[in-house]
């Protein structure tokens, strides 16, 4: 008794300690990350309107140039058309003309477009050919000109719309908070954003400069610290909570694995009977309602007829490292359940996940070759998960493995995006093929705008990076209206059908591919019909946290 309570007493202690350290830290943890963030995108609005800048000069120099080449030097109308109809074509350019060295604009057009006074700076024969200069009207408003030396007494003339800086305030938390100056190297200021927080004299501030290195132009942007610090109460929070479960799990883990040592290891022995199996959730095109392929997902059956949710066992799978042959165990069953479909079909598609671990060495490779490189699924056909639940460890490493992968014809997906430790990284570094978006922002569509922009803008960017991108966790029918919508041509989830085993996921399919060839299937609702009645043969509900 003595013992029990010790060792009670033991994993109490544990939790609290897993709790009570990362609050008591937290605050120089949050404020070196808060004013970390704030940097960072203090960097990012340096940059964004550094590169508006950049353009709208490059324009204008390119613009006149043109026009210096075939002679264009006089005020005649028919050159005056020409400036006014290459103004209206340009993105940045409000007007067009002709000054001489004494800075007076002789002619420009559209006359529409001088809102600044048109008197130039003076130039001299020692000016740079190209030269810019900041216009005021001494009332506050700005206008930024290009001039390009014709010869000794004239200049050609850019006038650059005023609000060719007007850059939305959404490029990130604090693009509203901020003060941003354009400035020339002659210390001309070109535009001037205060923000809703603009630091008072006296407050402790921090400033990103961000230098063009093909024009004199400079953008400064400085933010309070105090604002970046506001977000700390919200970090905290979090990691209160953060905190909390975690010394949740560490007790559940070391009860648990405690329990296990006097009851003879029954997880690995689980393992060594092959009680996890996989399931298959089908993946559909929203627009021809045809199958496309499924991602296997495992459950663990036990002896007595009971099924364990994958939530409850794969975090100790991943941390004991058994997860690697439950994963060989799941693909080798994939072999001998649909090996024959998927032969016949070689356009159907087969996804397997693979979590942090399978990334710390070149064993799954070994486990890919051998399992499928002599069984009628094709490499072509397969395509990997990478989850994010545990960081990668060696990016490096693990961008190699995935060369290997897409190397054999494989295909690489980065799973529920956006939710995991990699995030948007993830896609700059690993080199994926197709991106899947978390159920957590399908769920929203429609009900929630943050969510729904979430969706669209993950959807654009994997469209500009020419990824593939699946939806997760579709279970109404305006999800899939919207996700048509946006371009989006692939999803699973429960408007479809569940995790289904594999004898219904075989009868399924083969109903599906033989609907699709008939006629039946193609541009209709038919699939989710069919997935319906699936859905009955198996009581299984977890969708989320189900991947091996």
């Amino acid at each position: 008794m003595v013992r029990g309570l010790f060792n009670w007493m033991r994993v109490v202690g544990l939790s609290v300690a897993v709790v009570a350290g990362p609050i008591a830290t937290s605050d120089y943890i949050l404020n070196h990350h808060a004013l970390t963030i704030a940097h960072l995108e203090a960097r990012d609005i340096a940059t964004a309107y550094l590169e508006r800048a950049d353009l709208a000069i490059a324009e204008a120099v390119s613009v006149l140039a043109r026009f210096k080449g075939v002679g264009k030097i006089d005020c005649q109308d028919s050159n005056r058309q020409d400036f006014g109809l290459e103004a209206f074509r340009s993105d940045y350019i409000s007007q067009i003309g002709i000054a001489d060295v004494g800075g007076v604009l002789l002619c420009g057009e559209p006359m529409g477009s001088l809102a600044i006074p048109a008197r130039l700076p003076t130039a001299d024969h020692g000016d740079p050919t190209v030269m810019i200069a900041v216009l005021t009207d001494g009332k506050g408003s700005r206008q930024t000109a290009v001039t390009m030396r014709i010869d000794d007494r004239f200049r050609l003339v850019a006038r650059l719309q005023p609000n060719v800086l007007d850059i939305p305030a959404d490029i990130g938390y604090f693009s509203s908070l901020a003060t941003t100056a354009v400035v020339l190297d002659d210390g001309s200021e070109w535009a001037r954003a205060r923000g809703k927080a603009a630091a008072a004299e006296g407050v402790d501030t921090f400033t990103e400069i961000a230098q063009s290195d093909r024009y004199p132009v400079r953008v400064s942007v400085t933010i309070a610290k105090d604002a970046a610090y506001k977000l700390e109460s919200d970090l905290m929070r979090l990691v209160i909570v953060f905190s909390i479960l975690l010394g949740l799990f560490v007790f559940v883990l070391v009860f648990w694995t405690t329990y296990r040592r006097t009851d003879g290891d029954i997880f690995s022995q689980a393992v060594a009977n092959g009680e996890f199996k996989p399931y298959y959730q089908p993946v559909f095109d929203v627009f021809s309602g045809e199958i496309r392929g499924c991602e296997v997902l495992v459950r663990w059956h036990r002896p007595d007829g009971t099924m364990v949710p994958p939530g409850q066992f794969l975090p100790y799978a991943e941390a004991t490292g058994l997860i690697r042959e439950i994963t060989r165990q799941l693909m080798t069953q994939t072999v001998a359940d649909v090996a024959d479909i998927y032969d016949r079909n070689p356009g159907l598609k087969l996804s397997i996940n693979l979590t942090a671990m399978h990334f710390n060495d070149l064993e799954i490779m070994d486990d890919i070759k051998h399992i499928y490189g002599g069984s009628k699924i094709r490499y072509e056909q397969l395509c990997f998960e990478v989850t994010e639940q545990n960081p990668l460890k060696d990016l490096a490493l693990s961008r190699a493995i995935i060369g290997r992968i897409q190397a054999l014809g494989a295909s690489v997906a980065l799973d529920d995006v956006g939710t995991g430790h990699g995030g948007l990284a993830y896609l700059q570094k690993l080199g994926v093929d197709i991106i899947k978006i978390d159920k957590m922002f399908i769920d929203n569509i429609g009900t929630d705008h943050s969510s729904q922009t979430i969706v669209d803008t993950l959807v654009e960017l994997g469209h500009q990076l020419g990824l593939g991108i699946i939806a997760e966790g579709v279970e109404r029918p305006d999800q899939v209206e919207h996700l048509k919508a946006v371009g989006v041509s692939l999803a699973q989830g429960y408007i479809y059908s569940p995790p289904i085993p594999a004898a219904a996921f075989r009868e399924f399919t083969l109903k599906s591919l033989a609907a699709a060839k008939s006629g039946l299937g193609a541009k209709s609702d038919r699939p989710v019909e069919v997935a319906s009645s699936f859905a009955a043969l198996t009581v299984d509900t977890d969708e989320n946290g189900a991947a091996a």
